[in-house]
């Protein structure tokens, strides 16, 4: 089972922030406080947003979370049950990445365990 993360329109569409789908970067109203003028940047490819103002930003999770002064269990729950998500709360780790602005990668095999192919070799290394 693989929880799919809730979509940044979603979670905004869900808190009354309308958002233009055919722009891909938009300016919109933050919702962690008063605002006249749009001051949080969108980017719906990437599912991020940074408002300018508060100097927060993230991606849909720890919106939720910063809304509504949670963690992330339960920013997830709260995700699930209002059907942003399309699994419940709590699982495995299996659809984490690896790093918070990239994706799951494999990690290189150690140098000693490399083939000999006349790459560097640092000093201390060398016999």
């Amino acid at each position: 089972m693989t929880q799919s993360k809730p979509s940044l329109v979603a979670v905004l569409e869900h808190y009354g922030i309308t958002v233009d789908p055919v722009r891909v970067t938009q300016m919109v109203a933050c919702l962690l406080h008063d605002d006249h003028t749009p001051s949080c940047s969108i980017d719906t490819d990437r599912d991020l947003w940074r408002c300018h103002s508060c100097g927060k930003g993230g991606d849909s999770y720890s919106l939720i979370m910063e809304k509504e002064g949670v963690d992330f269990v339960r920013a997830r729950a709260l995700a699930a049950s209002v059907g942003l998500a399309t699994r419940g709360d709590g699982g495995s780790d299996s659809g984490l990445s690896g790093s918070r602005y990239g994706r799951r990668r494999q990690v290189p095999a150690r140098p000693r365990d490399r083939p000999a192919n006349g790459t560097y070799v640092p000093a201390w290394r060398r016999r």
